[in-house]
């Protein structure tokens, strides 16, 4: 857990606070009612049976291109128990419901509603959303895969029914970071290396 916390105390405040405070502070000085930000549940049925096939997948693909990373760099970096709960409760309830609130219910809306372009808002707010993940120094090819993530969590935002709802891509969200980020990458570590198909660093200084 010390792990995990490391990092997490120094990017709660620094992140995920100003991705919070920016569009209440919008919302406050412009009046402009939450409910058009996105937070509202006008058709929760509809969503969250969405949520279940489009959480899978994205689940299954992120987890598949973690998995790609890690066999490209050789190695894997996977937390124990302990910090894998940690860090799926912050990627699930911090994470997810923080930055859809600023990319897709404040950032795409907004330009969406500005320029009263729906796909050039669409565009700017995804290529925003990839952009943002260079300052975490991630590669070009976690970037790539952030982009396409947020390519899709775009459109499920932009394709509902009026007045638009973040629920579906907060799941949607949560479940790509947890396959890309957590239990993704725990998950398919463990079943590796049960079958022996990576040693751990224990292992190689025994037969070092």
């Amino acid at each position: 857990m010390a792990g995990s916390w490391s990092w997490m105390k120094w990017d709660l405040p620094l992140r995920l606070v100003p991705l919070l405070a920016a569009p209440a502070v919008f919302a406050w000085i412009s009046r402009t009612p939450i409910s058009e930000l996105g937070i509202n549940l006008s058709h929760p049925g509809r969503d969250l049976l969405l949520a279940i096939p489009c959480g899978l997948v994205g689940f299954g693909v992120a987890a598949g291109f973690a998995e790609y990373l890690s066999r490209r760099a050789g190695h894997w970096f996977v937390p124990d128990r302990t910090d894998l709960a940690l860090q799926s409760f912050y990627y699930i309830v911090l994470n997810a419901p923080i930055e859809e609130w600023f990319f897709r219910g404040f950032l795409q809306g907004e330009l969406v509603r500005w320029w009263q372009a729906p796909w050039l808002g669409f565009l700017a707010a995804t290529l925003v959303f990839g952009a943002y993940h260079f300052l975490g120094k991630w590669g070009w090819r976690a970037v790539v895969g952030a982009t396409v993530a947020g390519f899709g969590l775009a459109l499920l935002y932009l394709w509902q029914p009026s007045p638009p709802s973040l629920l579906l891509p907060v799941l949607v969200h949560a479940a790509i970071t947890c396959g890309f980020l957590g239990i993704g990458p725990y998950v398919i570590f463990r079943w590796r290396l049960r079958r022996g198909q990576i040693r751990t660093i224990a292992e190689e200084a025994v037969t070092a």
